[in-house]
């Protein structure tokens, strides 16, 4: 590293805007008038640090909210108003919230967390939108009030006039079944690894204060509908585009953002491969992490979809180097993890340990 001469430039904040008062208007009367509404939150709720006004927002008037991969952590796992994760390309426990409700407001959304056709195929639903960008124009989309400008401004405007509502009877039941669904197998035992278990046993050892960066794979699709942090930006997942890869890079630039809170790169063995040179950037730069490796000699995600569209698999198998020998050769601690009964120890001792530890373990992740 070289020192430099020079000062960094300013930062010019942008200016916050607020909604115009009609569509402020009608989005209160929309509000008001329905029976089932259902907030949908985005990454643009966390991006504009909204996050406590849409809590409070949601407890006031009593709306279920619903967040997207990239809006993880807008409400923590254990309120009564949250029904998790909605993102997946098939029917879900989640998208029933959609279908019984009478309107949707989407908070900070943007397409290409999850496109409106997959949990609005109908257009049943009117839509109120809010975010700092004017709505797309999309046939699964029908805006009927528009609130462009800064996201908790918009939310406060709001909240004056919108009244208190009774929340709809269906979101205990809904948020009872979901939940039961995520922790019926968290305590399965055995080998191969369940991904129920890993994520089980991800949140237990991490106790709702690492940050947790997703690779792109089918782990990446448990991680995303099972995994639920407390706190916004504490799970960061590549979506949209989703290149793989992400994993290690993403973990170099936690750590760095926040030395102070454990990192830990979740990711399968086809994106590892991809980045797993910036073990050399890791260590020349002191970071201390856990990377953890879901391991299936395939490109999973890949199968996933061949069997869904043509009911084979082509070229998604390769051989794995040796994994633990790859991190040796760098001065990483490389741990092995044949059984789920071996996965919480090995997890916390990662985690409370002061440098880069590189975790494998084989695990069945395709069917969901």
């Amino acid at each position: 590293m070289m020192d430099t001469e020079g000062e960094p430039l300013p930062v010019t904040p942008m200016p916050r805007s607020r909604p115009a008062e009609e569509e402020i208007k009608k989005a209160v009367e929309l509000i008001n008038r329905a029976k089932k509404p259902i907030i949908l939150a985005g990454n643009g709720v966390i991006r504009d640090g909204a996050s406590e006004v849409l809590r409070k927002f949601a407890e006031e008037k009593q709306i279920p909210v619903v967040n997207s991969f990239m809006a993880k952590g807008v409400l923590p796992s254990d309120h009564p108003l949250s029904l998790f994760t909605v993102g997946m390309q098939a029917r879900d426990y989640v998208l029933c919230g959609f279908d019984l409700a009478d309107l949707i407001i989407t908070v900070g959304y943007d397409f290409v967390e999850y496109l409106p056709k997959y949990w609005n195929d109908e257009a049943m639903n009117p839509i109120v939108h809010i975010d700092a960008r004017p709505a797309e124009i999309d046939a699964y989309y029908p805006v009927q009030a528009e609130l462009v400008g800064n996201v908790s401004e918009a939310l406060e405007a709001l909240t004056t006039g919108v009244a208190k509502k009774e929340l709809w009877p269906e979101v205990k039941r809904l948020r009872s079944q979901i939940i039961e669904k995520f922790h019926s197998s968290d305590d399965v035992s055995g080998s191969p690894i369940i991904p129920q278990r890993i994520i089980a046993d991800l949140k237990r050892a991490e106790k709702g204060n690492a940050i947790v960066i997703s690779d792109v794979g089918a782990h990446k699709l448990w991680i995303a509908r099972m995994y639920q942090p407390e706190i916004p930006n504490h799970t960061i997942i590549s979506n949209g585009f989703a290149s793989m890869g992400i994993a290690i890079p993403g973990a170099i630039a936690a750590k760095l953002a926040k030395p102070d809170k454990p990192v830990i790169a979740v990711t399968g063995d086809g994106g590892f491969l991809m980045n797993g040179v910036e073990l050399a950037t890791a260590k020349r730069l002191g970071l201390a992490f856990v990377i953890v490796i879901f391991h299936d000699s395939k490109y999973g995600l890949i199968e996933w979809k061949q069997l869904n569209k043509f009911d084979r698999t082509n070229a998604i198998e390769f051989t794995d180097p040796d994994f633990l020998g790859f991190a040796k050769s760098f001065g990483v601690k490389g741990v092995k993890v044949t059984h789920s009964d071996e996965l919480l120890p090995a997890l916390e001792e990662a985690l409370s340990s002061q440098e880069i530890v590189l975790m494998m373990w084989m695990s069945i992740i395709r069917k969901m």
